[in-house]
């Protein structure tokens, strides 16, 4: 067994749900952050990663509307953010789980990766792009994930060459297709 499937099957365990920054674990370790549009499959690639089932999958988009803190190993602590363009809630909640998103986002230090999700047989749509630009103050820690790759592409995304400049990987959670390239990528920012 190798070094990196070793790390993924550490103990995870979940922490808290928080509503609002006050509720943030104080940590002093490293944060990744998984982040899609509403059924983009964010919780299969997440327990696909850790090796466990760790988020809660759904068949009703837009479940998660808080942010979900796991301890993985007493190393990492992985982030459940909510789904953006949130389906069936009002839109003023979905301005509160937004200004939650972008509170986090823009002040955990300890966030050194966020993992940017979009289904590879959609391509990325303009929600994605608006998110992705509403986060140019931590470019640097955005990773493009494109999930689904067992499927078959639907449709070209227009914006495909507004994300060129980010890392990117294609992957399914279904198939682990280049999930453990995934595991690498987290490992190295440790």
């Amino acid at each position: 067994m190798s070094s990196v499937t070793s790390y993924f099957k550490k103990n995870t365990d979940f922490i808290l749900s928080a509503t609002q920054p006050r509720q943030y674990p104080n940590v002093v370790f490293p944060e990744v952050a998984f982040i899609g549009r509403s059924n983009v499959g964010k919780s299969s690639l997440i327990n696909a990663v850790f090796m466990k089932k760790l988020a809660h999958i759904s068949n009703t988009p837009g479940k998660t509307r808080q942010i979900n803190f796991f301890n993985h190993g007493d190393s990492l602590m992985v982030v459940d953010l909510p789904g953006y363009g949130f389906a069936k809630i009002s839109q003023k909640e979905a301005y509160k789980i937004s200004d939650l998103v972008s509170q986090y986002l823009t002040t955990r230090e300890n966030l050194k990766k966020i993992f940017v999700l979009i289904d590879n047989g959609l391509g990325a749509k303009k929600i994605d792009i608006e998110m992705v630009n509403a986060m140019q103050a931590i470019k640097d820690k955005i990773f493009i994930c494109y999930t689904k790759s067992d499927k078959k592409i639907k449709e070209k995304s227009i914006y495909i060459n507004e994300l060129a400049n980010y890392e990117q990987l294609t992957v399914s959670s279904k198939t682990n297709d280049n999930i453990f390239e995934l595991q690498k990528k987290i490992i190295g920012i440790l």
